[in-house]
Order: C-alpha cells, then sequence, then structure tokens
C-alpha cells in the first residue's frame, strides 16, 4: 500500500500533465480560430501545417512526457503506456467535440470550454471509478481477515478462558 506522501506526489503529477494537456489542445484550438477569423488564408501552404501539426502536437507532447517518466524512472514501461493511451483517448475526445461544436455553427470561441468539459468529466469518470475499485478491495480484503479470524477463533482451544455470563469456577 502507497503511502500518503507517494499518493499526494502523484496526483500532483497527474495535474501538471492535466496542464500540458490543456494547453496542447488549446493550440489547436486556437490553431482554427485563427484560420475562421481568417488571420490565415485557408490556401495558404503554412495553414495545411499548422492542421497537421496542429492535430498531432497533442499527441506526440503526450507520448514525449510519458516516454520520459518511464525513462527516468518514475513509472514503469506498463504504467506509462496505460497513462499514454488514457491521456491521448482524452485529448482526441475532446479534440472530436470541440470540432464537432464549430461544425455545429456554434462560435469557435465555444469549442474550447466543450474540449475542456468533456477532459474534465473523463478525469472525473476515471477518479471515481478507481475509487470505487478501491473501496471494493478494501471491503473483500475485511471480508478476508473477518473470515480469518473467525476461523482462528473455532480453531483456538479456550478451554480455561472465562466467558461472559458465566460464573467463575473458585
Amino acid at each position: 500500500m502507497p503511502e500518503f506522501r507517494e499518493l499526494v506526489e502523484k496526483y500532483r503529477q497527474r495535474r501538471r500533465d492535466t496542464l500540458v494537456d490543456a494547453v496542447t489542445t488549446g493550440l489547436s484550438c486556437v490553431d482554427e480560430l485563427a484560420v475562421d477569423m481568417g488571420l490565415l488564408a485557408d490556401a495558404d501552404p503554412a495553414v495545411s501545417v499548422l492542421d497537421t501539426v496542429g492535430v498531432a502536437l497533442p499527441f506526440a507532447v503526450i507520448a514525449v512526457t510519458e516516454q520520459m517518466k518511464v525513462i527516468m524512472g518514475r513509472k514503469d514501461q506498463k504504467a506509462g503506456i496505460q497513462d499514454a493511451a488514457f491521456r491521448m483517448m482524452k485529448t482526441g475526445a475532446a479534440m472530436a467535440v470541440g470540432a464537432a461544436v464549430g461544425a455545429v455553427g456554434l462560435p469557435v470561441l465555444a469549442s474550447l470550454p466543450a474540449a475542456v468539459s468533456v477532459r474534465t468529466l473523463m478525469d472525473r469518470y476515471k477518479s471515481r471509478s478507481l475509487t470505487a475499485l478501491r473501496v471494493q478491495k478494501r471491503i473483500e480484503r475485511l471480508q478476508y481477515l473477518r473470515q480469518m479470524n473467525e476461523q482462528h477463533a473455532m480453531n483456538a482451544d479456550f478451554s480455561g478462558v472465562l466467558r461472559l455470563g458465566e460464573p467463575a469456577e473458585e
């Protein structure tokens, strides 16, 4: 079981990851906003490069940051892959919702709050589901300990022990 300080540090790291992901997702939305406002023309070659980079940048940042954590020894390979996959899934869903909000005809500025909301909801869902899993594991552990205690009590020899409600022999 991890200590309290380890848990606090783990959640601090998650907040940093969320910030990095939010910034890269925001950069992608700003790219779309610049094109929609006419700051960059659609026919410009720079726009096609920015579109590609804008879509790929968040995923590249996630892959690099998670691999660095594995290389630095903060995570094992399996945890790095799982965390990278979840972060990429959140980012992809957020970008898809942001694009859908823009495609519906709502102002482009509405896509950024929609994307951030999707990320927040997915984080809350994961946190609550993991909390439920931890509670379930604790319940199973307590039931196991109770069962072992009852078996121990049944196997123990209490012939010389005074029981409640019985008079003491003199």
